[in-house]
């Protein structure tokens, strides 16, 4: 199985892992820009969540792997450059949708009020045939009028139709297609009741369906069914349904193209015990903490670059190779009025932005949710993430210990290996890498060619995990 990476404390504290990290993040936006198009990657930090296991499907039942689900429900922490990857993202969705009503200007609710009390006896008439047909009124939140209504237009017709539609309609019963035996006396009562309201339907209209659908996306994201759309992930969980929109065959083809690769090759000098100088071609020359930049594992010391490689007395040149660049597309499920399914509707969170304390008809907070929805928040998640294979790399080193570093590796069958505090290794075996070594005599050189195992390229397996260079960040509220 392959190790999900795991953020060390020292990447986080590193800034010189940003300067690494960007020209990664520039070569995919080069390699991938006529698929890209406007929508430029942004620099992304590996944290705990690690790299990202793209093998989405689980090929043996075809449920959705829950690796992958875990990876990519989280929201992004807020004020991190690069973009950091955080909890998850349907909390805070939830926490906004919970604090969004639907109301009516001043205005507009002495209007419908009017309205109602015109109509005051066929409301009670309609109360009264549903609870004679049905036994009960529906249960939920809001007026009971208000529940009969939007059960009757999001129900008793396919597809859902509104009240308005139900009060202008010239054959009630063609519109209302889908009433159940019991239901059939009401359905003149409920039209005497439309009719009674008169031009205020409009208001009710909106009060009765947009509470209802507020309800039903809260209730598909809170309490995921198979009826709303949740999701079944390969671990049996049923979790508010996301969807990744890149095939798995063409996700897996991409990686195997390796003349889609980025590129990275570093001059790596040690100037003191605890301190490199890093010089990247084609980018800027700065200091690096020498436990932060790369280690390999050898002949059983954990430590073999730092200690053996990148010495003093040696010159150390790093070259690394990330094949198979592709991009993968991904994000929630949006909500599905017609079929009341799925749970992503930002439309009554930004209108409730935009409505802030006005006297409008329309969504509200109540109470404000005291969230910031900026891009500096964490109200956000990934829509894309470009990702690779894992690197192989190439090491040349010049110095007077160079036959001594030949014979170690000659005599490891593989090598374990992290980078920028990532390691790249393969879970419950101390190394995985496979190693080549060639010396040059005359010029005191040994060059070390390290590729990770086949099962790590373009994999087939559940736990496959893909290099992430960069990523296409989703602010929906901002």
């Amino acid at each position: 199985m392959l190790d999900i990476a795991r953020e060390s404390e020292t990447t986080r504290k590193v800034p010189q892992a940003d300067e690494i990290i960007n020209m990664l993040k520039e070569q995919a936006n080069t390699i991938l820009s006529a698929v890209l198009g406007t929508t430029k990657l942004e620099a992304f930090s590996i944290g705990t969540n690690g790299n990202m296991p793209y093998y989405w499907q689980d090929p043996r039942s075809l449920q959705f792997n829950a690796n992958t689900y875990n990876w990519i429900k989280s929201n992004l922490k807020a004020e991190t450059t690069p973009i950091q990857l955080d909890q998850i993202f349907t909390d805070l969705y939830i926490q906004a949708l919970s604090s969004v009503s639907y109301s009516l200007s001043t205005a507009d609710q002495v209007k419908l009020n009017q309205a109602k009390e015109k109509a005051t006896d066929q409301q009670g008439a309609v109360l009264r045939a549903w609870k004679d047909s049905f036994g009960s009124l529906p249960s939920g939140e809001g007026q009971p009028i208000d529940l009969v209504a939007a059960e009757i237009a999001s129900k008793w017709a396919v597809p859902p139709t509104t009240l308005t539609a139900i009060q202008q309609s010239v054959n009630i019963n063609t519109l209302l297609n889908n009433v159940p035996a019991s239901g059939k006396p009401l359905v003149p009562v409920f039209s005497n009741w439309l009719d009674a309201i008169g031009s205020a339907i409009s208001l009710q209209n909106n009060t009765t369906m947009n509470t209802a659908y507020l309800a039903r996306a809260l209730a598909a994201a809170q309490t995921p069914t198979d009826a709303n759309g949740g999701l079944t992930l390969n671990d049996n969980q049923l979790v508010p349904a996301y969807k990744v929109n890149t095939p798995l065959p063409d996700i897996q083809n991409d990686l195997k193209n390796s003349s889609q690769a980025a590129s990275l090759t570093m001059t790596v000098s040690r100037t003191t015990e605890s301190e490199y100088r890093v010089n990247v071609e084609g980018g800027a020359s700065f200091s690096f903490p020498v436990f932060s930049l790369l280690s390999l594992s050898v002949g059983g010391n954990a430590h073999y670059f730092e200690s053996h490689i990148a010495t003093t007395d040696n010159e150390t040149t790093v070259t690394m190779n990330f094949p198979g660049v592709t991009l993968v597309s991904f994000g929630p499920a949006p909500f599905d009025m017609s079929a009341s399914r799925n749970w992503f509707w930002m439309k009554p969170i930004k209108d409730a932005i935009d409505n802030g304390g006005k006297d409008v008809s329309g969504f509200k907070f109540s109470p404000d949710p005291q969230m910031d929805f900026s891009k500096t928040g964490p109200f956000a998640y990934l829509m894309g993430a470009v990702i690779s294979n894992y690197p192989s790399m190439e090491i040349t080193v010049k110095g007077s210990n160079y036959e001594r570093i030949q014979k170690t590796f000659q005599q490891s069958v593989s090598v374990g290996i992290s980078f920028l505090g990532i390691p790249l290794g393969i879970k419950g075996s101390e190394s995985s890498y496979s190693n080549k070594v060639t010396t040059n005599a005359s010029a005191s050189t040994v060059t070390i060619s390290l590729n990770p195992p086949e099962e790590l390229v373009a994999g087939s397996a559940v736990d496959s995990v893909g290099w992430v260079l960069g990523v296409q960040p989703n602010y929906p509220a901002a």
